[in-house]
């Protein structure tokens, strides 16, 4: 199949498809990281894997014209898990969850980052996680970068009183 007759964004040219490196090569590199990134956001591993494979498939089936496969990844395994976890509220609503005795240490802290809300989760996952920049959390979130900073200030500030005794 030549590359004129696969159907392409205005914005790609057939020279562009043709330099992006193959499939499984971003697939290798990448899948750890959005995996951790997805078990950061929805804390189980199952459920961040299977959000991952998702955000994998879409990836394939629209590889020839997507300009940024890392971005694609990003924002769809942030889709993913923010379905997910409406999901989970949705559930929760219904059936609540038993009371844990207040953790300590380490999982103190994860219990305060999953409180946080969604908008400073993501961005401390996305800082903390995939170790982005605030510009990429920004080009990723499609958020100014100003946001970025304010909204991640925000988040360990009551991450810190949280925390603290």
């Amino acid at each position: 199949m030549s590359d004129a007759t696969i159907p392409m964004a205005a914005d790609v040219t057939p020279t562009q498809v043709a330099l992006k490196e193959p499939f499984d090569t971003v697939y290798h590199r990448e899948f750890g990281a959005m995996v951790r990134l997805a078990v950061a956001l929805v804390d189980r591993v199952e459920e961040a894997e299977e959000v991952v494979q998702e955000a994998f498939a879409q990836l394939y089936l629209r590889y020839r014209v997507v300009t940024n496969p890392v971005g694609y990844l990003r924002v769809s395994v942030l889709n993913g898990c923010r379905k997910v976890l409406r999901r989970r509220a949705v559930a929760r609503r219904w059936r609540p969850e038993p009371e844990d005795p207040a953790a300590l240490g380490f999982d103190h802290v994860l219990d305060a980052v999953r409180r946080l809300p969604d908008r400073q989760r993501r961005m401390i996952a996305l800082r903390y996680q995939l170790q982005l920049t605030d510009s990429e959390i920004a080009e990723t979130l499609g958020v100014p970068v100003g946001t970025v900073k304010s909204t991640i200030h925000r988040a360990l500030a009551r991450l810190r009183t949280e925390v603290t005794p």
